[in-house]
């Protein structure tokens, strides 16, 4: 008899003799030390994340830097008129992201947004051959102080 639990055991055995094709999951990195209580290595410096609205943000150690000027999603305010362009949180010491730092933190800043530059450009987070992305990305969707304009799409014609 079958049961579904065997899969786990089968999934594992079917997974280990398989390799990535070359170029593929530039991104990945193999959790499966922490399930052993060991080390997760990897060559990665930072992670990209994206809202919903398309707003970038990186994290590197405790740091987070978000390329927005408020929300950049759900919850309001989705923009702060005259505030910082972006926003930079000590996620250590401010979990709740309550104090912005962008502006008193000016050097880290940029480091933060040099390396989410560099990862995207390269078309990968870790460290191999660059990579191609999908489409061409827009890093920065509003200016200081306000929305940035949005590209008018060309409406489709029926033939």
């Amino acid at each position: 008899m079958i049961r579904n639990r065997f899969f786990v055991a089968v999934s594992a055995a079917f997974l280990a003799a398989c390799s990535f094709l070359p170029g593929a999951a530039e991104d990945s990195v193999s959790i499966l030390p922490a399930l052993s209580d060991k080390k997760i290595e990897s060559t990665r410096g930072g992670v990209i994340h994206h809202s919903i609205s398309g707003h970038f943000a990186y994290r590197r150690d405790n740091w987070k830097l978000i390329l927005a000027s408020g929300s950049a999603g759900w919850t309001a305010p989705a923009r702060i008129k005259g505030g910082p362009v972006a926003q930079l949180y000590d996620m250590s010491a401010d979990v709740g992201e309550t104090k912005n730092l962008y502006l008193e933190k000016p050097e880290l800043a940029k480091s933060l947004l040099t390396a989410l530059e560099k990862d995207v450009t390269s078309g990968r987070s870790t460290d191999g051959p660059a990579s191609k992305n999908d489409v061409p990305v827009v890093l920065w969707k509003e200016k200081a102080g306000g929305a940035a304009p949005r590209k008018k799409r060309e409406k489709k014609t029926k033939k």
